[in-house]
């Protein structure tokens, strides 16, 4: 935006605003520059004519905490200017930025000529960003104690159920080997891998507490992948009245298998709850997307309600689900966001909900034996197409 069209310079009658927009600078920033750090001297105050710019603040062992943004045509730094002291939060540009700087004497100077009603508004709006910075650091620091707790129940449950679990595989395994027939290789296959996708969701939930994702990567066949989810699924799928329609591509892509599998069924049993046991249909479309792949997961099921599509991927954040925690759809961003890929979602009211997750391809791999030795036979994969690669 032209900085003449600036909303700070509306506080101001025509002559002071010229004066202020004599004194600004403008200069262009690129994203992940830092303008000011906290404690800094509060020397001058920011317009933002374009981009986004993070206001944060320091927490333990020197991370940040993102407490308020300052979009095209807000403005920050003001309070230090207007009391003198210290910057009490570090800035960051979030994307390339365009920022007006204007001097703290010269602001001083003007405020101190300008009529009474303008400091008023000067310092309601001042006030007004003040309110939602506390409100959103405070929600921040409950987040983060809500974090810290759930990784401490994490780490108690893999204490807990090592014992346990490892006796039911130990089990799995004596009745595959004493029962030859095929239903009952099955159905041990299905425990074993379900014991170890439970250890590695508990695992995932308490790296997901400290801020992690430990990912092991191998190449990988698409197909293949959305075989073996399949494979272990399509028993409560069918139980819960819920058809699976997959189309796979024959891909070879370089993931933590155990991983992707997870935020697949993540989405498919958020998709399988929302039709609440009146069954509907499930969608895995996989293809190519220039140098990416594409994985998209559709349901014609009742839609996400439009208050919570903007903090969709949040922790904490939930509706409609019995016992829900919040963390799944978070956590299943986390993981896609550690693959250097994306996961996004569109939903419209009683039209059902789309998500996407674009992963980056591999070449020149050859698949990897992480899905060998699992029973394929019982396994009924509804196949729309297949499209090689």
């Amino acid at each position: 935006m032209n900085p003449d069209e600036h909303h700070f310079f509306s506080f101001f009658n025509s002559l002071n605003a010229r004066s202020l927009r004599e004194a600004s600078e403008v200069a262009t920033v690129a994203a992940q520059t830092v303008i000011f750090e906290e404690d800094e001297t509060s020397d001058c105050l920011y317009l933002v004519l374009s981009g986004t710019v993070q206001l944060c603040k320091r927490a333990e062992r020197g991370i940040y905490i993102t407490i308020a943004y300052a979009e095209e045509n807000d403005f920050f730094g003001e309070l230090g200017v207007l009391d003198g002291s210290p910057r009490s939060t570090r800035a960051v540009a979030a994307e390339d930025a365009t920022l007006a700087r204007i001097p703290r004497e010269s602001v001083l100077a003007v405020l101190d000529k300008a009529p009474g009603r303008t400091g008023i508004e000067v310092f309601k709006r001042t006030i007004q960003h003040l309110r939602q910075t506390d409100d959103r650091y405070v929600a921040e620091v409950v987040r983060k104690e809500k974090m810290t707790l759930v990784g401490e129940m994490a780490s108690t449950i893999i204490h807990d159920l090592k014992n346990p679990f490892q006796a039911v595989l130990m089990a799995s395994q004596f009745i595959r080997e004493k029962h030859a027939d095929e239903k009952t290789r099955r159905w041990s296959k299905i425990i074993h891998d379900q014991i170890h996708m439970m250890v590695g969701m508990v695992e995932e939930l308490l790296e997901f507490s400290r801020g992690t994702q430990n990912l092991s990567k191998k190449p990988v066949n698409l197909a293949t992948l959305l075989e073996k989810f399949t494979f272990l699924h399509q028993d409560y799928l069918t139980q819960q009245k819920v058809q699976l329609e997959i189309t796979p591509l024959e891909a070879v892509i370089a993931i933590d298998a155990s991983k992707i599998l997870r935020v697949l069924q993540n989405l498919v049993y958020n998709a399988t709850q929302a039709f609440a046991g009146q069954g509907g249909h499930i969608f895995i479309v996989a293809r190519r997307s220039g140098e990416d792949i594409e994985i998209e997961v559709r349901d014609d099921g009742p839609g996400i309600p439009d208050e919570i599509m903007d903090r969709l991927f949040e922790p904490f954040v939930t509706s409609g689900k019995k016992g829900g925690t919040g963390l799944g759809l978070a956590i299943a961003r986390s993981i896609v966001e550690a693959h250097s890929g994306q996961i996004s979602c569109e939903s419209k009211q009683g039209e059902g909900t789309t998500f996407l997750v674009s992963l980056p391809c591999a070449q020149a791999f050859a698949a990897d034996s992480f899905f060998r030795g699992f029973p394929t036979s019982g396994t009924q994969l509804l196949v729309k197409d297949v499209r090689p690669d």
